[in-house]
């Protein structure tokens, strides 16, 4: 006769697991934030029609800040950095299609000299010991031109406080102006 565990009696493991799926959505309940409708072996939650609204103009506000023709943008999951949202702003700057860019990571458009100073930059923000990170570097474009830009993001963090992705504002940065030697003073033939 086998000693193995029931299948009924779920592991400490299991009923852990089960805690941390529902205590959210008890939170939630608390909270008046959705509904329950409890049915044969199952139960439904029901957002509230208040909070379905403020979800939707949440994300109807990130959307077009997201969509700024103006400003490159792009958001990655964390901690591979794989991009997982792109504007057209970036796919201009960058020479990739949006599905291009979506089969890349943020550390693989970088110039190799800028890698340690911009992943030194990001860990501080994953680590929490920094809310933002800004820095102007080396983006290598599809077309293998390299150019200067500027990225300042964030890092958004799950309830544990777990980094699940970055977002970032990025744009090109002006080549700088050489200064022309300034022409010696010519005489003036006005009369008086």
């Amino acid at each position: 006769m086998s000693t193995s565990k029931s299948k009924n009696k779920p592991t400490y493991a299991e009923l852990k697991a089960r805690v941390a799926v529902l205590e959210p959505i008890v939170e939630a309940l608390k909270h008046h934030e959705v509904d329950a409708v409890i049915g044969e072996k199952r139960i439904a939650f029901l957002l509230l029609p208040e909070v379905t609204e403020a979800l939707r103009d949440s994300e109807a506000g990130f959307r077009a800040m997201f969509e700024l023709s103006g400003v490159g943008m792009f958001q990655a999951d964390a901690p591979a950095f794989r991009f997982t949202r792109v504007n057209q702003m970036f796919c201009k700057m960058s020479g990739y299609t949006s599905a291009e860019l979506l089969a890349k990571t943020y550390i693989g458009l970088m110039h190799a000299s800028d890698q340690t100073q911009d992943m030194g930059a990001l860990s501080r923000v994953i680590l929490g010991k920094a809310d933002t990170w800004s820095i102007e570097k080396r983006l290598i474009r599809k077309d293998g031109r390299v150019i200067r830009v500027c990225v300042n993001g964030t890092v958004v963090r799950d309830e544990s406080g777990k980094a699940v992705r970055i977002v970032g504002m990025i744009g090109q940065v002006a080549a700088k102006k050489r200064k022309r030697p300034k022409a010696p003073d010519q005489p003036t033939n006005r009369r008086k």
